[in-house]
Formats: C-alpha cells, sequence, structure tokens
C-alpha cells in the first residue's frame, strides 16, 4: 500500500516535470551571398590611356558641336547626328553596311557638318567579337567593337587605303581611333570617333544592305 501511495505522487512530479522541459528550437542560419562581380569590359584592358580620355571627352565634344549646329542643319541630318539619340537594343548583325562619315567640325559662326559619299563598311565576326572595315571610298578605318552595355567601344586605326586592314590598334598612335558605336534608329548604326583635330567629331552612318549589293573588290 505505501509503494502505491509513493506511486501515485510521484506522477504529478513528472507531469510537472515535463510540462517544464523546453521544446527544442530550431536555429535558421544565414549566410550572405556575395554580390555578383561584374567582370570588365575586355575594352578597358586594351585601351591606352590617351585614348581613355579621349573616349571620356567624346559625348561633351559631341554635346558642343550639335548644339552650335545651324537649326536646319539639325532637322536636315536628324538623329544621326543627335548625342542623345542612342537606343537600346544596339546588337551590329554581321554583314555589309552602306556607310557615309559626316565630319562635325567647329567653326568661327557655329559648327558645320561635311558629309562625304556613301561607300561600304562590313562588320564581321559574333556577337562578342565584331570587326569592322570600311571597304570604299574615304575615312579608311579598320578595327573592333566591343561590347558595353547599350553601345559598343571601337578600338581600330585609321587605314593607308581602301581595302587595306594592316594597321591595327596600338601599332601606330597617330593611327589609332576610338569610338562609340550605336543604334539610332530602326536598321540604322552610327560610330562616333573624334576628329583629327580637338574638339571634331566623325560620325560615320551605317545602313544594313543585302550581300549581293556588296562590292566584289
Amino acid at each position: 500500500m505505501y509503494r502505491l501511495i509513493c506511486a501515485l505522487l510521484s506522477v504529478p512530479a513528472l507531469a510537472a516535470c515535463t510540462a517544464k522541459t523546453p521544446h527544442p528550437v530550431s536555429i535558421a542560419t544565414i549566410v550572405p551571398v556575395p554580390p555578383r562581380i561584374q567582370p570588365e569590359p575586355a575594352w578597358r584592358q586594351a585601351i591606352a590611356p590617351r585614348d581613355s580620355v579621349r573616349l571620356t571627352g567624346l559625348a561633351t565634344d559631341w554635346r558642343k558641336l550639335h548644339a552650335r549646329l545651324r537649326a536646319v542643319t539639325r532637322q536636315t541630318q536628324g538623329a544621326v547626328l543627335d548625342p542623345g539619340a542612342g537606343l537600346d537594343n544596339a546588337a551590329l548583325p554581321p554583314g555589309s553596311y552602306r556607310c557615309r562619315t559626316l565630319h562635325m567640325r567647329s567653326g568661327q559662326r557655329g559648327a558645320v557638318v561635311q558629309a562625304t559619299a556613301p561607300g561600304f563598311c562590313f562588320v564581321s565576326g559574333e556577337e562578342n567579337s565584331l570587326g569592322f572595315a570600311k571597304q570604299t571610298g574615304t575615312d579608311i578605318a579598320a578595327g573592333y567593337f566591343y561590347p558595353d552595355g547599350n553601345r559598343y567601344v571601337f578600338l581600330g586605326a585609321r587605314q593607308r587605303k581602301a581595302g587595306e586592314n594592316s594597321h591595327g590598334y596600338g601599332t601606330d598612335p597617330k593611327r589609332d581611333m576610338v569610338g562609340v558605336a550605336e543604334r539610332f534608329a530602326n536598321f540604322r548604326w552610327r560610330l562616333a570617333v573624334p576628329g583629327p583635330r580637338a574638339g571634331d567629331v566623325d560620325v560615320y552612318e551605317l545602313t544594313p544592305v543585302p550581300v549581293e549589293q556588296q562590292p566584289k573588290s
């Protein structure tokens, strides 16, 4: 009888101990994810310091020249010379282009534009490695387009004659060219580069043409 009483008295004690026992708590460990580091654009590794300065100043020179153009000139040339007309989806399809050069020059009474006769250009390669060459006409240039957001950065060189591609960027600093290529309308692109004189800008207008219309030479 004594054992039964002791057993009955121990039941509440065990229940009390069970009630006081805390439930296990799950602890979630939060591991911070480091931000994804975007790779540096390839053109930054190739461009010379002097040309980096020229490239940075291109936008400012372009805006100043465009603001000094006569209203009739801005209206006639349209978006191709407007520095703010760049659009998204700048991808340049490889192939043949009809191209002309618009020389923007600063004068005593404002800025003027001198346009050359249309020639042919060719864009080759793939999306991440585009070659560019002006094949006919004047202002012969050749080089590469490097993707950079909604634009391409151009590193190239002025060639001695049409069809030539012997001078690469960095071979002769006097011939080196830097610039920005972007889309400014449907199926129309442009390449803007600093002109031979400080403060001037040359704009290559690029319009795709069927391959069969590309000159054979």
